[in-house]
């Protein structure tokens, strides 16, 4: 886990602007002991750690960005978000005039992803040299902790300087009276998680998204309100939690739960702990190598073949969901159409149940998007259905496309999880193919 920075040397600087020109100074943000602001002066044809800037404008974008920043996760990876989304999370964003790096913060609601991305730009006094391989995770609440330290000292600084009255103090001041009322803040979470900034949001469709947050649960609603909350940018999203609240699904009661592995609670990255209650489950079983049969999945979630093969979704989904009914059973409603889509979609659920306590109302929720949960869940059903050890040894050291074909034949998965699993664990090299950073930048 990587810990950020933020540093700065005052300065006295020439200005028009009192508040700018007092906050100037040369800035270093840290992620460890990589500089994100290691620079290239073209003018000077100087290289540095740190930047001329003022601090002003990167303390305003930290606070006016801080709920969205803090708890609205990358929608997709791989396609770029709404140009609200980018002005939310990415640090160029901050503006006014000064060159930034390309910086991009997107939480998963336990730790805040950074990615840096070097890039050239021509005509630019300053250019920045360094970008990062792969993502660096930061706590959330050390990221809290960071950028709100940074914010106030901006503040201390402007403040005996004679700027107390400035926007971003009037801004800070309404984040703290919000961090400290807990049904505020909770509400403030909540229309970040769908992709607005505080007050934003219409009444009646946060009205709605409160109303269905008790019928969801909290968890599951801030798994649920960065796909619907703003889907399509024309706020008719929330109607697709209402019509699965209305579905009937495939009604079965789970076999397994978190008693029956005992997992230290939270000990881990999300991967890690689904890897280790897929390995704890699978013991349990008595089966730590050989594939997992179709009916072994449905017996554990308490359903049949027969009522999987007999249900189809009476609408096109883009969540799969469990709903916990009164009798303690769940009532599944999967989304995947393919076989081997589906499989895995049960699996995940299968590590949703072992998540959860055994008496729980919230729902069980399974997405596209790269919160922890979800993360979790894919790692979990990857090495449930696809255990490493077992792949390697069937794989004997043979890596060719025949073989890794054959691998996903035998151990029932697609050749996707194949091939992303030996590549999580450096047998197969596919970074190529991977960006260095979640979207592609703008040209």
């Amino acid at each position: 886990m990587s810990d950020i920075t933020f540093s700065i040397d005052w300065l006295s600087s020439d200005g028009d602007s009192p508040v700018f020109r007092d906050t100037s100074g040369h800035l270093a943000i840290h992620l460890d002991t990589f500089c994100l602001t290691r620079n290239e002066d073209v003018w000077s044809r100087t290289v540095r750690d740190k930047v001329l800037v003022s601090a002003y404008p990167l303390a305003l974008w930290l606070a006016s960005s801080w709920w969205r920043l803090n708890f609205e996760p990358l929608p997709h990876m791989g396609t770029r978000p709404p140009l609200d989304w980018r002005m939310a999370h990415e640090l160029g964003a901050a503006n006014h005039g000064y060159v930034w790096p390309r910086v991009i913060f997107a939480p998963d609601g336990e730790i805040v992803n950074v990615w840096a991305e070097q890039i050239r730009l021509d005509g630019q006094s300053i250019q920045y040299l360094y970008g990062l391989e792969t993502p660096s995770a930061v706590k959330l609440d050390n990221f809290q902790r960071r950028t709100a330290g940074f914010i106030e000292s901006v503040l201390s600084r402007l403040d005996a300087l004679g700027h107390g009255r400035t926007d971003l103090a009037e801004l800070w001041s309404f984040i703290r009276e919000d961090r400290e009322n807990p049904e505020v803040m909770r509400l403030r979470i909540l229309e970040a998680q769908m992709g607005y900034d505080p007050e934003e949001c219409p009444q009646d469709i946060i009205a709605k998204a409160l109303s269905l947050q008790k019928e969801t649960g909290l968890s599951a609603m801030s798994e649920l309100a960065p796909v619907f909350g703003r889907r399509d940018r024309d706020d008719t999203g929330l109607e697709g939690i209402i019509s699965l609240a209305s579905q009937n699904g495939i009604l079965g009661r789970p076999q397994v739960s978190a008693d029956d592995i005992q997992l230290a609670s939270g000990s881990g990255a999300p991967w890690q702990r689904g890897v280790d209650a897929a390995r704890k489950l699978r013991a349990k079983l008595g089966n730590t190598d050989e594939p997992i049969k179709n009916t072994v999945l449905f017996d554990l979630l308490g359903i049949t073949e027969g009522q999987v093969s007999g249900w189809e979704s009476p609408d096109r989904s883009i969540v799969a969901v469990a709903k916990p009914v009164k009798t303690g059973e769940l009532n599944y409603l999967p989304r995947k159409k393919h076989p081997l889509s589906r499989r895995f979609e049960f699996a995940r659920m299968i590590g949703e149940v072992l998540d959860q306590p055994r008496v729980n109302d919230n729902w069980l929720v399974s997405t596209d998007i790269a919160t922890a949960k979800q993360k979790r869940q894919r790692a979990f059903a990857a090495e449930f259905l696809c255990p490493i050890h077992s792949l390697t040894g069937y794989l004997n050291g043979d890596y060719s496309e025949t073989s890794l074909e054959d691998a996903a034949e035998y151990f029932n998965v697609s050749d996707k999880i194949v091939e992303s699993s030996l590549a999580n664990y450096g047998y197969l090299d596919i970074s190529s193919a991977e960006p260095k950073v979640p979207y592609r930048s703008v040209a």
